[in-house]
This record gives structure tokens, sequence and C-alpha cells, in this order.
């Protein structure tokens, strides 16, 4: 079982890069998977080939080749005859090279007209074709296809590519599609468009793409010379076009007809020439086999020699590769490199292009090894060639000089699959001779290039541990070098790993390491497919950006792998990585009523964007591995956390991480639920309470919804007077309502848990009996717990109802039963709700009072009202609201307590005296950056007090005391830290922070850490 995936699902998992592949007869042609340039196509490499051709271009054997063309016509105008001689000047274009031992004959036709009647696409995606022009038609090593009416490409390019909309791409294609071991072509397929050859102006056109399809076909790569040509900076001269290349990569895309951008378009150039008899020169040897021609290294010139990166003293190191070399004639008359007779060779073309990763895998789409292709001889890995010079019997100077392959016109040039990669430092050109014959070893030294980074290793067994910011910078400098970092992540999280390749001056590239990214568990075996990963470099909008977003399945270590697409590895190949993986939350718990919380995890930046489920929300404090937000009102369950980078896309998720309110292993046990029959109209003695617990049955919940019922009209004081409504636990986890009958008989009052939220939901219910006659009586508030010693002045009101109605105008008298005390009146009269109030004064009481409040004249019925002394050794503190408060620069909320009794459903406690001590602190390790008026602004590492106050309040008769915190006038950041006291032995402390606003501009990585970040300690942790 994978301990990580990726989050966007795949069709498949297998590892390959996105090709364009054309099927026929279930073989693909892979020509742009294998095609090398800066020379040859085709270097043979070592998995697939004899030992012994490993780093020898693919040539036909002994450059005789036989080609075999269709027996149908390609277009109205070409019938078969004179398409056939239409090839055979195609041909002669490279037959005609003079040091070419090249012989391209027409040696038969086909056995069929090929076209859409018997090249067909089958259901399953392969296609049927004759015999004679599949890979293994070796027979027939070179088929030609007339394609008259686009059928043909059709079949095997798609639906519609045989149009005549498409010849500028597609009127003419194909390709080698069968090797041999000894490192040469055993098959071929070109097919012509005819859709294109409708009318004599479109030939030219034809001829000149079928021209460069058959050097291909050949050997041939593309080549780089007078991109100007293409780019029109500058502006091109005629020696210009001459010197420009049939073998070049792309063509502009309004060169309709091909005249309009190259006046002789298919005329060879010195490169071309050049190139085509480096794969098949002439010798003494062959001569005989090609009357006419003459012997390569004797009718020319070559200069050869390896790039090179430089060490600190300029001394060569490593060599570079994909360097375009060039060497141009000069002028003995102006003295000026020439444009027109010139060579080009990009640097290490016999080298491995693409070797492969750990990552992404060593096999190209069809499982086939990427080791098929280049050598791995370091001795090659910068080599060039430039044999082909064509000075004059007594000789002639050449400039010798680089270039970078031009990363728009010549894409698809030199050795690096994908490419090209710019070259690192400088050479100043310099002028050599050479005489026909002649060979010139030179090797370049490129002055300034970048040097082996000193970073430490890391390697599979040994990976580097994850900074805890999330950023690193590492190099790939070691051909086959992957790094690895290790970081503990838990499952169900979400997090993204993005790398940026950077040039040599730290600046965002795409022209130098192509960067893919993997990730295991580090528990797999070396070499294993990882869990995640990226298909390819470069999969984001943001320039230089991979990134990968992976799931994470099960909590374990992992390792995050980086290595460049092709197995490469230079000294010039830096990255920047960046890992935004939220780990915990905490507290892991917030009122429906919202509140704050800090996430810590791993890469947090400036300008990121948390929400919870689908709401944003704000950030309050910000370090590397801690952000503090705060959160929005919601229903209660849990609910995703997720942070984003708006500008990499990176983002992390931890699910079902934050618990609004109740969670679903929650409890709600009833405190109080029990009154005696109370007449119609008269609030019950005792208010119904009660908590949320979690599943330890201990530890209380606040900010839990509370849905409030009840049956037989009964009114709740939590509902406003009405029989439903939704409320919230406090701070304690309590939540009670008063109850007040309104018609008699019995009325159930529910309080259901987060009501609609989990099914079953979780409930507990009381039961209140309401009684009615035609004379009644009760207290408002029977009970009430007194801090002993106090000196008060209690109300106590009754109420006179008869038959549920209240009475106006009845004397009620009232009597001190047990206890001392004062009353204001020993009678007083109900107004037009029944209600009548006498003032009860108690002085330093310390015992209990009870007084009886009966209906005049009889004295009957009767409401007893008690006044029980609380000791101050059974005084508790209960947080009610405003504890944990974070913000940056608004008001503090009052901090609510509730002074209660010990009893096992407590009692709150009127008059009860709490004393609060607010200490106004600088956490250890920040500074205002203002001073904000202290003596001492650096960088304590212990708190510094910076004031402190005293004061205290009185409970009021529900027990409540409450102070609003203030931050003394102090900028932030501060920590505000309230103590309360009460009792003998009751404290609570709550310590509240006050931020400075964090900026909401853009991510920065590359910005250094703040020197005195704000981190704020995990609430629950250690302080």
């Amino acid at each position: 079982m994978r301990a990580v995936t990726m989050e966007t699902s795949l069709a498949s998992t297998a590892r390959v890069f996105l090709l364009r592949l054309a099927l026929a007869a279930g073989i693909v042609f892979v020509f742009v998977a294998i095609l090398r340039a800066g020379g040859p196509k085709c270097v043979a490499g070592t998995s697939y080939f004899d030992a012994a051709s490993t780093g020898q271009p693919l040539t036909w054997p002994l450059g005789q080749i036989n080609y075999y063309t269709d027996l149908g016509s390609l277009s109205p105008i070409l019938p078969n005859a004179s398409a056939n001689s239409f090839v055979a000047s195609a041909f002669a274009v490279w037959n005609s090279v003079p040091t070419a031992a090249l012989a391209a004959v027409q040696a038969g036709s086909l056995a069929e007209d090929v076209n859409g009647t018997n090249v067909t696409v089958n259901a399953d995606g392969t296609i049927t074709m004759p015999l004679d022009i599949q890979p293994t038609a070796t027979g027939t090593p070179i088929g030609v296809v007339y394609d008259s009416d686009g059928t043909v490409t059709d079949a095997l390019l798609g639906a519609g590519a045989g149009s005549s909309g498409e010849c500028f791409f597609n009127a003419v294609f194909g390709g080698n599609d069968n090797y041999g071991s000894s490192a040469t072509y055993q098959h071929a397929l070109i097919v012509i468009n005819g859709q294109c050859a409708q009318q004599n102006s479109q030939l030219t056109d034809v001829e000149y793409r079928l021209v460069r399809v058959i050097g291909n076909v050949l050997g041939l790569g593309w080549s780089q010379l007078n991109v100007n040509v293409q780019s029109g900076a500058p502006y091109p001269t005629s020696d210009d076009y001459a010197g420009f290349p049939v073998m070049h990569f792309m063509d502009v895309w309004n060169c309709v007809p091909i005249t309009l951008c190259y006046p002789n378009p298919y005329q060879l150039s010195m490169d071309d020439t050049a190139a085509i008899s480096r794969l098949y020169p002439v010798t003494a040897s062959n001569l005989s086999n090609f009357p006419g021609k003459q012997v390569f290294s004797s009718a020319t010139a070559r200069i050869h020699g390896s790039v090179y990166f430089t060490d600190a003293h300029g001394n060569p190191t490593q060599p570079m590769q994909g360097v375009n070399v060039v060497a141009r004639w000069i002028d003995p008359t102006t003295h000026q490199p020439s444009r027109r007779y010139a060579v080009s060779s990009v640097s290490g073309f016999l080298y491995r292009g693409n070797g492969g990763n750990p990552i992404t895998g060593f096999n190209d789409a069809l499982g086939n090894p990427l080791a098929d292709w280049g050598s791995t001889d370091a001795t090659v890995e910068g080599f060039f060639d430039l044999a082909g010079l064509e000075p004059p019997s007594t000789g002639a100077q050449y400039q010798l000089s680089v270039e970078a392959v031009d990363a728009k016109w010549s894409a698809g040039v030199g050795p690096y699959w994908p490419g090209p990669v710019a070259p690192s430092g400088s050479w100043a050109p310099i002028t050599v001779t050479v005489l026909p014959g002649g060979d010139l070893q030179q090797d370049i030294v490129m002055t300034g290039s970048e040097q082996p980074s000193e970073q430490t290793a890391s390697s599979w067994a040994s990976p580097l541990p994850l900074p805890s910011g999330g950023d690193w910078q590492g190099s790939l400098a070691s051909y086959g070098q992957t790094d690895y970092v290790q970081l503990y992540a838990q499952a169900n999280r979400t997090l993204s790993v993005a790398v940026t390749a950077l040039d040599e001056s730290g600046q965002a590239t795409e022209s130098k390491t192509q960067p893919v990214i993997g990730m295991w568990a580090a528990s797999d075996s070396p070499g294993s497919v990882p869990g995640a990963f990226t298909l390819s470099p470069f999969n984001q909008v943001p320039f230089g950006l991979t990134r990968l977003d992976a799931n994470i399945l099960a909590s374990t270590n992992f390792l995050i792998g980086v290595s460049d697409v092709r197995g490469d590895g230079r000294p010039d190949y830096h990255y920047q990585g960046h890992v935004l993986y939220a780990d915990t939350v905490s507290p892991a718990r917030v009122s429906v009523n919202g509140g704050s919380v800090t996430l810590q995890g791993t890469g947090f930046t400036s300008g990121m964007s948390p929400s919870v489920g689908s709401s944003t929300v704000t950030v309050l404090g910000l370090s590397g591995t801690l952000m503090t937000v705060a959160v929005p009102a919601h229903a209660d369950g849990p609910q995703d956390i997720t942070v984003t980078d708006p500008v990499s896309g990176a983002s992390t998720k931890m699910t079902g991480a934050l618990t609004y309110g109740a969670a679903a292993s929650d409890n709600i046990v009833l405190l109080y639920g029990a009154n005696a029959a109370t007449p119609v109209g008269v609030q019950a003695a005792n208010a119904m309470s009660v908590r949320v617990l979690t599943s330890d049955g201990i530890t209380p919940v606040s900010g839990a919804t509370i849905g409030w019922s009840g049956t037989n009209s009964v009114q709740l004081s939590a509902c406003g007077g009405a029989s439903t409504c939704s409320a919230s636990t406090d701070q304690n986890g309590d939540a009670a309502t008063w109850l007040t009958p309104m018609t008699a008989g019995a009325a159930y009052i529910t309080a259901t848990l987060a009501p609609g939220v989990y099914s079953p939901s979780k409930a507990v219910t009381g039961t209140l009996v309401a009684t009615e006659t035609a004379s009644d009586i009760g207290d408002l508030g029977q009970y009430l717990y007194v801090s002993q010693g106090a000196t008060v002045i209690v109300p106590v009101t009754a109420r006179v109802l008869s038959n549920g109605l209240p009475q106006a105008n009845v004397q009620v008298n009232f009597t001190i039963v047990t206890g001392s005390g004062g009353l204001s009146a020993s009678s007083a009269v109900t107004n037009t709700s029944g209600y009548a109030t006498v003032n009860l004064s108690l002085t330093n009481v310390s015992s209990l009072v009870q007084v009886n409040a009966c209906v005049a004249p009889g004295n009957l019925p009767c409401a007893v009202f008690y006044a029980n002394p609380v000791p101050l050794a059974q005084q508790a503190l209960q947080q009610v609201a405003g504890a944990g408060q974070v913000t940056t620069g608004q008001s503090f909320q009052p901090l609510v307590l509730r002074v209660v009794d010990s009893a096992s459903a407590p009692h709150p406690v009127y008059a009860a005296p709490v004393s609060f001590l607010t200490t106004v602190l600088r956490p250890g390790g920040t500074t205002s950056g203002t001073g904000g008026g202290e003596a001492e602004t650096g960088n304590p590492a212990m708190p510094v007090i910076l004031k402190v106050t005293q004061s205290s309040a009185i409970s009021d008769v529900n027990g409540l005391v409450s102070t609003t915190p203030s931050s003394g006038g102090f900028s932030a950041p501060v920590e505000v830290d309230m103590a309360a006291s009460a009792g003998t032995s009751a404290v609570v402390d709550d310590p509240l922070f006050l931020l400075p606003a964090v900026s909401s501009g853009t991510s920065d990585r590359s910005a250094p850490p703040a020197r005195h970040p704000i981190v704020l300690p995990i609430p629950g942790g250690n302080r």
C-alpha cells in the first residue's frame, strides 16, 4: 500500500512523457524521442547496440541505399513516373555532395498503390498497412508512399492531418523505424501528401520538405547557423541565406510559399555538406565505389576539441555539453568572418542527452531504455567536430566561436532532449589557420563558468533533513545526481513541493536544469516507482517552476527527490526547493462562533492565503513554521484547512483537522433538569443546565451548538421566551436556560447536541410539571448563592397568579424566617404583571437566610426564597468567554469568568470578589521595531515585562465577572497575560496576543526570513 499519491489522479501511473506518437501495425515511430542534433540524429547507446558500436552515429550500411516508391500517382500533376522523378531529384540533392559516400537509388517499386484502403486504423488504435512498408520490411529499406488524397496521412497522424490546410506541417513526414545492433538503419518510411502537390506552385515547398525528411532519414540531425535568417535581427544578407542550413530546426509559420523566406530553400549550405560527409565520409578505401567524388579528409579541413567548465583558477574541469561551436571562414579581403562559408557542431553531440532519472524512469514511452541512445564516455561529453571546412589549397583562416543554442528557433538542436541548455561563462572568438587535409585540435575553456557548489551531499540512504522553514537550495552538479530531503508528514494531509530552476545569478530559468520531483515513503526500496511524481518539468505557469502536489495516505517519514529530467548534471544546474505543508492545528477545536487557531507546518510565507472550508480567513501571525489565523463562525463539525500560495499555486490541506463546536464522539450530559411542580407563569426554581464533554467524559467542549426545544408552550430564557432556538456552550462547556411554563401539565425540554449534523443525534431531556389554581405564588429566582462574608442588597421578587393569569394590586407579605438580614418593607403590592418586590439587605453573610413571601390577608399561599452562603474555599472560576484572543490592532473583547460553588452541578456565586493581574510583556526574540517607549529595544532571549496592573470586580447575580484587557499602549507584538483569582485558591490564567498586522502582499520566498519572526505558543503546550 502506498503512503503517498499524486493529488491529481492519472489514467495510468506509468512514468511517461507526453509524446505525439503515430501507431503503425503496433509499431510506433519514435522520431522525436531519439532525435539527435548538431550532428548525427542518432548515436548508439549501451543497452541495445553492440558494445563495439556504442557512441557511433547510426548510418545506412556503406552509404548504399535503395528506396522503393509507391505504384500510385502522387497527384494529378504528378502521376507515378513524374512523382518518381520528383523523388529522385530530392535524393540527388544529398547524393551530389562530392565528399559524401552516399548513393541512394530507386531500386524498384512497392508491391501496391498505398492508400486509405490498405492503410487503416483498427478499433484498438493499431494500424493495418501493407507488409512492404512496415518496419520489418528490410527488403524495401526505404518505402516512399504517394498519399494522393491524404488518407494515409490521416491514418498515421490523426484525422484531418492530411488535409490541404495542414501542408505546412504534414506535406512530407517520416523517419527511421528499424535499427541494426551494429548501429545501422534497417528501414524507414517516407509519406508525401498529394493534397499538398495539386499545383505547380506548391512543388517547391513539397520538394523542400522532402529534402529535409530525406536528410533526417539518412541520419542527420538539426543544426544552427545564421539564426538571423529567421529572427530578422540583424536583417539577413545573401550570405546569411547561403550559409543557412537546410537542416535547421523549424520554419517561420508564415513561410508559404517557402521562397518568401528562403530564396533557394533546398540548396545545401557548407554546414549541410559537412554534416552529411561526416556521417558518410568518402575515404581512400571506398572511393572506388563513388566515382567522381573526393576523399573527405583530404579535400577538407577539420577542427575538433571539447568545451569545458573551469575552476577558480581557469583550469578545465567538467566537459560542457550543448554549446554550439561555429567555424567561419575569414574573408582575406574584408578580414571579416563569413556568413556563407561556415560549419557548426554542438558540443557533446555523441554523448547521451537523456539518460532518464529515478523519478520519471529510465525508459521511453514504449518501455524501451533511454540507454539505447548516446554514449556515456565522459571524454565525448563536451566533444565537437567541425570536419568539412573547405579552405583553398594554400590554406585559410577561420574564426572559432561559441554561441547558445537558440531556445526559440533551435529548440531541437543539440544532444539534450528536452533542451536546449544555455552555456555557462564565455569564450572570446579566436582565429586559427587550416589547410586541406589538416586536423586541428582546439579545446574551448569557458571563462567565468559556474564553479561546483560546496553543498552537503545527499542520497537515498542519507537524505538531508528538510529545513524547518521549508526552503532549501541545491545543485545537480553530477551526471545522474538526485538530491533527497526527508520530512515527516501525517495522513489526511496534502502538500506541495515547488522547485524553481535557477541560473548562475539566482534567477528563474528554463534553460538550465529541468527538474522533476518524486516522493517516496522512506521505507520504500531504492529504485522503486515514487508514489507521487511530476510527469515533466516546468508543469506550472510561473517561469522555471516545477510543482508536485501529493496526497499523504499514511503517517510516516518521506523522501523528496529532485532530479534533472534527463538525468543530467552540471555545475550550473541550481534550483530552489520549497515545501508547503500544514501538519497540525491548535487548538483543534473552536467555537461555532469562530476564534483563532495556530497552524504548525513548513513553508508558510507572507502572501499565502489560508481558508477553512470554503471561507478565506485572516492571518494574524506568521513565521516559517507557524501561522495564526482568525477563523469565522461555522456550523458544528469537522472542516478542512487549506493554505494556498497564489504565486506558485502550491497548497496544503489538512482534511477534517479543525472541528467547530461538537465532534461526532462528543456527549451531552444533563447537569440539572429537575424542578418541583411550578405554577403556570412562574419561572421554575432551577434552570435546566447541560454540559458537553469530549469522549473522555472530562474535557469540556466550548462553543458547541445546543438546540433547545420545549413542549407545552414552555418559555425558555435562552430563546428569549420562545420554545425553540439554538445556543452555544460557554468556555466551560455549559449551556443553561430558565423555564417558565405557560400551560398546565408536563413540558419536556430537550437539549440536542449539534442538531442536524450527526446521525443519530445526541440529546438530553428535562421535565417540568406546571400547576394551575385560583391562587398561586412563586419566586423569581428561588435560590441565591452568595459569597460568604459579602454585604449585599438583594431584590426578592414574587409573582401572584390566578389560573395562570397575573393578579394586580394584591398585597404580598415578606418575612425573614431563618438567618439575619433586613427587609426594605414587610409587604409590597403586585404590579399589572403580578410582581411584588422588596430588597433584602445582608451584612457579612455567614449563614442561610430564608425569606417567605405570602399572599395577604391569610398569608396563603407562600413562596420561599433562600440565600445560601458559599465559603471562599468552595469557590471556583469558570471561563465563559474571551479566552485565547489574538488580535492585530483591534481592541480585545471582554474576558468573562463565572464564580461557582463546588457542587457537582455548580451554582453561580453572587458578590464574590475577583482579582485581576494584567501583565503586558514582549515575547522573547521579538521587537516592536519602533521601541514603543521601551528603554531596551534589542532582541532579548527572555520575555520583557512592560507593565503590570491590578484590578478587581464583584460577580453579579449570575456569578459573572468581566474585565476588558488592554495592551497598556504598547505596540505589537505583545502578550497580555490575564491572571484571575477568587476565593482562597481559584485561579485562571489567560494569555492573549496583540500582533502586528500581516502584510497581504504576494509571497516572496526569495527574501530572507524575518530577523525576529513572530512565533506564537501553541495553546495547550509549554509556554
